[in-house]
């Protein structure tokens, strides 16, 4: 920890001598706020550049805004509009005060006080609101400007990256998701896993490259009741629009292992490479600049490898294994602004990806991979019409087909030695087809003080093909490898029967939100989501209240007190809704043995229960409550420092039981001898956390910039999941423990900085104190199938985990090719290195007692890395 911390402040002793900075997250005041131009690398041959973007309240661009910029004495100096994507220039201010003054259809009048200081201001981000005036916290002109802000949308401990800011930072093989995927909870996902908001509708994908992504966003307002799940748990990309002139963007990324560490656990350096191209271009169609489009691109050849490092019968393994992956995507959006201020695009994008060697590595051999090979054609729509200045409709949705099958390496049974080793095949053979649809329609309605939203919200409508052909030559479980030596499985899992099936999942939610602002140093929001799911007992009264405030002790104040609560419905996804349907006892048919002959033949199998997934009569959607309360305070006159108290009740959460589980204390037959072990999927589960968020954002001074967050959190709850049982189906409330993902200390920084115009800093930090283990026994000894038996008086998640130190960073250089107001050209130069400090970053510990790794590491993240990047702009 100690040689981290000494590295990362030798990396910010670069930044003296006068760098001009350029981060991640420059935090944007109200209206009527003064800002204070910093000093910026780009800047017009003659005064100053003013460049910025204009975007409706839900993110879009506003084509065709009016922007003026006005001297102290009303006179104007300039005055341009925007282009389709709502962006801006103004050229040649000398340097001085000025007027921004913002206006569009529709939309109320904007108004910013600049500062403009020998060259050009950051661009500036103006969001417009919608038929009323939008009061703020007014200051004295000659005071610093606040960033805080008593919006209760404009909470600072939300994490928000713009485009120029992804350019910048060091992300690791241009996965940008990745990268910001950092500031997510783990506690706060859903069942279906993190949701994914691409310009206001859940998808599975954000369906532009890198390069189109307009903004990216994680915990802006936590309590909208416009979304599904907590600010923590959803991911937000807002994607970017046609332009009036021909722009692009045409990137190269290249990494070869030849420039990299080696991996703790190989004994030889793994031949690793990558190639990635990735590209937009946008322009007009025709004459007209009303009619846009905007392609993208992207090429991925990666050649990875997987380590595998365990010990086997005859002594150790250790392999590196091919894991290579193929990866394209493009798409194409049309885009036309009709006169009266409405705007439609309409976009088409293809997928495919394959992957070889999947799930190697660790304890896990060669031969139990699997390939996969999946495609995925979208459709995306978008209509925005104003029907008058104080009401505007934004319908957004989209219609796609995913196709996706597994194939494993081989047919042959797998063998799981707990802890130890998983060889075999995988017994992965499955096939998953989708046709789906997403959307929603949200009315945005503003009266005196009253910023009102509603609609409907269909999360996904999907007909889901889920073919199953796992484990039909079984999987083999042996607690330790005497046994496995003496031909002594513990349990074997067999599946027979008719493995196609075809359902319809259903998902539709409602909102309706109120945003009202009662004085100029008091706003709140108070609404209301409803959520219904069909296959969980359709149950119809799933009402989620929302609420939130931002209070600002008097006018003037630096100081904003923030807080909100909301409660939010749970997803289930498409596979517990698949095994209830497959597996009920007459399709696909389940066998669990215990103590079974090695191998098993088909006349083994005669005569034994087959074993179902069934749904407790009482089950509902679990839900979250959270809550929270803070205080903001604005530090420097570019910097704020938040502290916000986070915390959440887990409700009804889903968890499995063996309801047919042998009794104890003996744990002889079954109390059903007709039924094998009935998975019966229960919402009773329940979780309890509480956090601690510390986060600045801003520039404290001229050399020192970036968004730094700090969490200090605990989380306990008796279940991990929909999958997870506990150790006695008999007594779950025992496996009450900390949480699989608690996280006791997490501290994350991300930031740019420009140093005497010659080259551009990216740093990206994490330190995580470990996630728990669990230690189990690795026997079955209440024979009820499940390997996860602890020693009597052993709690679930006893062992302390790894922790984790990653420091990222990047150097790049911009060649100016034209200097021409409208046509530059730029090429960038980067190169990033990732884990700079090589620590070994172990993925966790060995919690099987049977094992003789028992309470060691068996597997790292990837070793210290070099990438480099070229890009080119115009």
């Amino acid at each position: 920890m100690r040689g981290c911390w000494l590295t990362l402040l030798a990396g910010l002793a670069l930044f003296q001598g006068k760098p001009e900075l350029g981060w991640a997250q420059m935090p944007s005041g109200g209206d009527g706020a003064q800002v204070h131009a910093a000093e910026d690398a780009s800047q017009s041959s003659v005064g100053n550049l003013v460049t910025g973007t204009v975007l409706d309240p839900s993110g879009s661009a506003i084509a065709y805004a009016k922007v003026v910029l006005t001297g102290t004495d009303g006179q104007p100096f300039a005055e341009t509009t925007t282009d389709a994507m709502g962006a801006f220039r103004i050229e040649g201010a000398p340097s001085g005060s000025y007027v921004l003054n913002v206006q569009a259809k529709g939309f109320q009048d904007f108004r910013r006080d600049l500062i403009l200081k020998k060259k050009a201001s950051p661009a500036i981000r103006i969001v417009l609101s919608i038929a009323a005036e939008k009061q703020v916290v007014n200051v004295n002109a000659d005071q610093a400007v606040p960033v805080v802000s008593t919006e209760v949308s404009e909470n600072q401990n939300a994490n928000t990256i713009d485009r120029a800011a992804l350019d910048r930072l060091p992300v690791f093989d241009q996965d940008y998701i990745a990268t910001l995927s950092r500031f997510l909870d783990d506690n706060a996902v859903g069942t279906n896993g993190i949701t994914l908001v691409v310009n206001g509708v859940e998808a599975n994908g954000p369906g532009v490259t890198k390069s189109a992504i307009q903004e990216v966003r994680i915990n802006q307002n936590p309590y909208s009741a416009l979304f599904s799940r907590p600010g923590r748990a959803r991911l937000e990309i807002i994607t970017k629009g046609g332009s009036s002139d021909f722009h692009g963007n045409a990137t190269v990324m290249f990494r070869d292992a030849v420039f990299d560490a080696t991996n703790k656990f190989a004994i030889t350096k793994p031949a690793e490479r990558r190639q990635y191209y990735e590209g937009s271009l946008s322009g007009p169609l025709g004459h007209s600049k009303k009619t846009t489009f905007l392609l993208s691109f992207d090429e991925d050849l990666d050649d990875l490898q997987a380590v595998v490092n365990t010990i086997g019968p005859e002594g150790p393994i250790n392999d590196n294994v091919p894991a290579p992956l193929r990866h394209f995507f493009g798409s194409g959006r049309v885009f036309h602004d009709f006169a009266n201020g409405d705007q439609f695009w309409i976009g088409y994008s293809y997928e495919r990806q394959t992957n070889q060697n999947q799930n190697v590595g660790g304890i896990v051999l060669r031969e139990a991979g699997y390939n996969t090979k999946g495609q995925e054609h979208e459709i995306n729509v978008s209509y925005r019409h104003l029907f008058s200045p104080r009401l505007i409709n934004q319908l957004r949705f989209l219609v796609g087909h995913f196709d996706r099958p597994i194939t494993s390496n081989n047919e042959h049974f797998q063998t799981v030695v707990a802890g130890t080793f998983v060889g075999g095949g995988a017994q992965a053979d499955s096939k998953r087809t989708e046709y789906h649809f997403d959307g929603t329609d949200i009315v945005s309605y503003v009266s005196g003080k009253h910023a009102i939203n509603f609609g409907i919200d269909v999360p996904d409508i999907s007909r889901r093909g889920e073919d199953d052909f796992t484990n039909q030559a079984g999987t083999y479980t042996f607690p330790s490898l005497a046994d496995y030596e003496a031909g002594k499985p513990s349990t074997v899992l067999v599946h027979r029967g008719h493995g196609h099936l075809v359902f319809l999942e259903k998902v539709l939610s409602g909102f309706v939100e109120d945003n009202v602002r009662l004085r100029p140093n008091f706003s709140f929001s108070a609404g209301v989501r409803y959520y219904w799911q069909n296959y969980f007992h359709d149950i119809t009264n799933n009402f989620a209240p929302r609420f939130g405030f931002a209070f600002a002790p008097s006018k003037d104040s630096k100081t904003v007190i923030r807080g909100g609560a909301g409660l939010f419905f749970d997803r289930s996804g498409p596979r517990p809704i698949a095994d209830l349907l497959h597996f009920d006892g007459v399709h696909l048919l389940r066998f669990v043995i215990n103590s079974p002959p090695f191998p098993v033949t088909p006349a083994d199998l005669e005569g034994v229960p087959s074993s179902v997934v069934t749904l407790d009569p009482r089950a509902r959607i679990p839900y979250t409550v959270q809550y929270s309360a803070g205080i903001e305070r604005q530090v420097t006159p570019k910097s704020t420092l938040s502290a916000t108290y986070v915390g959440s009740r887990g409700i009804k959460m889903f968890r499995s039981v063996d309801a047919n589980a042998p009794l104890p204390p003996l744990f002889g037959p079954r109390p059903v001898s007709n039924l094998g072990q009935d998975r019966q999927i229960q919402s009773d589960g329940y979780q309890k956390s509480n956090a601690l968020e510390l986060t600045f954002r801003g520039s404290p001074t001229k050399f020192l910039t970036g968004q730094v967050q700090y969490t200090f959190s605990k989380t306990y709850n008796n279940t991990s999941g929909v999958t997870f049982f506990p150790a006695n189906s008999y007594d779950p409330s025992a496996d009450w423990a900390l949480s699989d993902n608690d996280r006791r200390h997490k501290f994350d920084l991300l930031g740019s900085a420009q140093v005497r115009r010659l080259l551009v800093l990216g740093v990206a930090l994490s330190l995580y104190a470990g996630k728990p283990v669990n230690v189990t026994t690795g026997r079955d000894d209440n024979h009820d199938g499940i390997t996860n038996d602890r020693l009597a008086g052993v709690a679930r998640n006893t062992m302390p985990g790894p922790g984790l130190i990653n420091l990222d960073f990047s150097v790049a250089h911009d060649f100016l090719l034209s200097k021409a107001p409208d046509h530059a050209k730029t090429f960038t130069l980067s190169l990033n290195s990732f884990n700079v400090l090589n620590h070994p970053n172990y993925v966790t510990y060995v919690g099987v007692m049977a094992s003789p790794s028992f309470g060691r590491p068996v597997q790292a993240q990837p070793p210290r890395r070099f990438q480099m990047d070229m890009q080119f702009k115009f």
